[in-house]
């Protein structure tokens, strides 16, 4: 529904007396005028956006985890505190796409930018800590600690012979052999295609990693490869070494920091200024478009066990759809922001969700921002955006079409069923799972993948002023990294959602101080149903089943590859 517009002087009345009390608190809490800094603990996950649990929810499913806006938000307002010198950021490890990695880092070194020191705290670093550690003033390293900057390691596991031994078998179609997103199920081994495509991707994503520690830690390209080449190292290799600058326990902290007080975050956020928008005109709106992309509504998995492909959320174009028309009705929202986690999905699915997001770049200015992953479907979506923004380390591209199905017939004979069928039309069982696909079968698939892919070709090509033969050359299900596809003119800007907010400011000619807010998908599972669902793994296997039917069930998919989304 169309939000009711207020008249002016009541608007003008919220804002003078809720500018005042801002100011009021502000002015109180700013009275501390001794220094302190802070020391906050980083969750091993931190999501992009904030969950949006309501307090019933907490209670029942627990406080969720700190995201990467939130803790934006706060460095913001720690910015704007002058008693506050710093933050000390403990770090146990982090389970993290390097993209939220590189996202967590950029929030460092903007505080660090507003003048307050930052420093890590660990009690070992591997690859991701030592990553976001290397945008901090100074690196300290518990006594005994190690730091295991190893380098980057990717394993592909291929279950064709697995499955056969079961009776199970898939049979796929690709637009080209660089569309893998099938191969674990039906190959042995990597293709001469996916072989130099995993290289493409390690190399650039290595350059990324290596290059972003030399500029933290003010050290050549040579003194970075040196260290991983010759890691693991011990505390003291380390500290003589300078890879770290302090050998510490936590009882070390305040004698470090020159006698500093250090207050914790949970005390602290009580202290910090307020950044409130009193009865905004203009808001910017961000929509996030998050896991794999199905027919039908939104939903998320029951049970959070990492399975590939099958275990993620589900992004339905139903539930989009109507998120994107009630933007459209919303007067005060001037510019959407698109947050895309996603490997893609259903074609048709995300023809739908492209074809809304059309619709609302005619009314707004829409900026697209990559996570870890936006790509084949993924990529599709953020093509209606007049402004696309990546991370250097995004997984993204995968232009491209493939057709999957399962194969189970000698599944049901090992277990000693006998199915019969009896069919109607010549292609009546063209995607059922009785056998692979006939030569003419397969003659009528490709023909439909390609229809499908000169869709997704014509529409790269208009969004990014590109020869089609253009997009062809880079698309084929090629997979590319952030950086790699900035060069290739599939973005326009190395970036997070910090950069993809200001230029929605920009595009919008919205003040900087403009709000944001989260579009949340409507909830629509009761509460008493989502908390079964948690405790009850047989939904969690339904779920999981749903998922693998409709991906193997011969409908057209914009997939990227399970092994590159972390």
């Amino acid at each position: 529904m169309t939000t009711q517009s207020q008249p002016t002087w009541v608007k003008e009345a919220f804002r003078t007396i809720g500018g005042a009390v801002v100011s009021y608190i502000n002015q109180k809490r700013l009275e501390d005028t001794k220094s302190y800094t802070i020391e906050l603990s980083l969750p091993s996950q931190m999501p992009a956006l904030p969950s949006g649990r309501n307090m019933i929810q907490e209670r029942l499913f627990g406080k969720p985890a700190l995201s990467l806006l939130e803790l934006d938000q706060a460095f913001k307002r720690i910015a704007d505190a002058p008693h506050i010198r710093g933050v000390l950021l403990k770090m146990s490890g982090f389970a993290m796409p390097l993209a939220d990695l590189t996202a967590l880092r950029d929030s460092i070194l903007r505080l660090r930018k507003a003048g307050k020191r930052v420093t890590a705290y660990a009690q070992g670093y591997d690859n991701a800590t030592y990553y976001v550690a290397s945008a901090c003033d100074a690196i300290w390293l518990q006594r005994g600690g190690m730091l295991v900057t190893t380098g980057l390691l990717r394993q592909q596991v291929f279950l064709k012979n697995a499955l056969e031994s079961v009776g199970v078998a898939f049979d796929s179609v690709a637009i080209s052999p660089f569309k893998s997103a099938t191969d674990a199920l039906t190959r042995t081994e990597p293709s001469p295609e996916t072989d130099a495509q995993t290289n493409w991707l390690l190399d650039s994503t290595y350059e990324v990693f290596t290059q972003a520690i030399a500029n933290g830690r003010n050290v050549s390209l040579d003194a970075v490869h040196a260290m991983i080449n010759t890691a693991p190292h011990t505390d003291t290799q380390a500290k003589e070494a300078v890879y770290v600058d302090a050998l510490c326990n936590e009882e070390d902290f305040s004698r470090l920091l020159d006698g500093e007080t250090i207050v914790m975050w949970e005390e602290a956020t009580n202290r910090l200024p307020l950044r409130v928008a009193i009865a905004p005109d203009a808001v910017i709106a961000v929509l996030p478009l998050t896991g794999t992309i199905y027919n039908g509504k939104s939903s998320d998995q029951p049970i959070d066990i990492p399975l590939p492909i099958v275990g993620d959320d589900r992004l339905g174009d139903v539930t989009v759809v109507q998120q994107i028309r009630i933007l459209m009705k919303m007067d005060t929202v001037k510019a959407v922001v698109l947050y895309i986690d996603s490997p893609g999905g259903s074609a048709t699915a995300s023809e739908a969700i492209a074809s809304a997001l059309d619709e609302l770049a005619k009314k707004m200015p829409v900026v697209a921002c990559m996570g870890g992953v936006a790509a084949s479907g993924g990529y599709y979506i953020a093509t209606s955006a007049d402004y696309i923004i990546a991370q250097p380390t995004t997984i993204t591209g995968s232009i491209g079409v493939i057709t999957a199905k399962l194969v189970n017939t000698d599944t049901l004979k090992k277990l000693r069923l006998n199915p019969f069928y009896y069919l109607r039309g010549q292609n009546a069982d063209i995607f059922a799972p009785i056998n692979a696909f006939t030569e003419e079968q397969r003659a009528k698939v490709v023909a439909s993948i390609q229809s499908i892919y000169d869709v997704f070709i014509e529409r790269v090509a208009n969004a990014r002023k590109m020869k089609p033969e253009s997009v062809d050359a880079i698309g084929g299900g090629r997979v590319w990294t952030g950086a790699q596809a900035l060069e290739n003119g599939l973005v326009d800007e190395l970036g997070g959602l910090h950069e993809a907010v200001n230029k929605a400011r920009e595009l919008a000619n919205l003040p900087q101080d403009t709000p944001i807010f989260i579009q949340r998908a409507p909830q629509g599972t009761p509460l008493v149903a989502q908390l079964a669902e948690k405790v009850n793994p047989a939904a969690a296997v339904r779920y999981w089943l749903n998922n693998l039917t409709e991906l193997t069930k011969g409908q057209a998919l914009l997939l990227l590859p399970s092994e590159w989304r972390d």
